[in-house]
């Protein structure tokens, strides 16, 4: 009888004197607030990149203007040089690799939004000082 009774106090005791863990809710040091807050005042943007036309900015401090049409091909005026080639879209098609075989200034080149190109560095890197943008000029 007392082994019963001290079984069931072993018992008792285990199943009270332990309580359930609480689940840290939090994310990275957001609260779930802040990321609901973040998640309702987030805009996604699924438009379609409009990949033809007309863009013209700066690279390295010199003008650069860039002819792009549907069918993958290409026109680059920099430097008083006139270069045509070929493009090919990459990835989900934010990413455009140009012709290697034309002697261009870059390879790659990634839209930042559909009137916004940005020339990629020659490791894929975006330029550190925020430069080397192409803004559309004309569709």
């Amino acid at each position: 009888m007392i082994n019963r009774f001290i079984l069931f106090l072993i018992l008792t005791i285990s199943i009270f004197g332990c309580k359930e863990e609480e689940k840290d809710k939090s994310y990275g040091g957001l609260t779930p607030e802040d990321v609901l807050s973040i998640e309702e005042s987030s805009i996604f943007s699924y438009e379609s990149i409009i990949y033809e036309g007309k863009f013209k900015g700066e690279y390295f401090d010199q003008i650069i203007e860039l002819e792009l049409d549907n069918d993958g091909d290409f026109t680059i005026l920099y430097k008083n040089n006139k270069i045509k080639g070929e493009w090919y879209k990459k990835d989900d098609g934010s990413l455009m690799e140009f012709d290697s075989k034309k002697k261009l200034p870059f390879q790659f080149l990634k839209w930042s939004d559909n009137s916004t190109i940005m020339i990629l560095n020659s490791d894929g890197t975006a330029d550190d000082e925020g430069g080397n943008y192409l803004t559309r000029i004309e569709k």
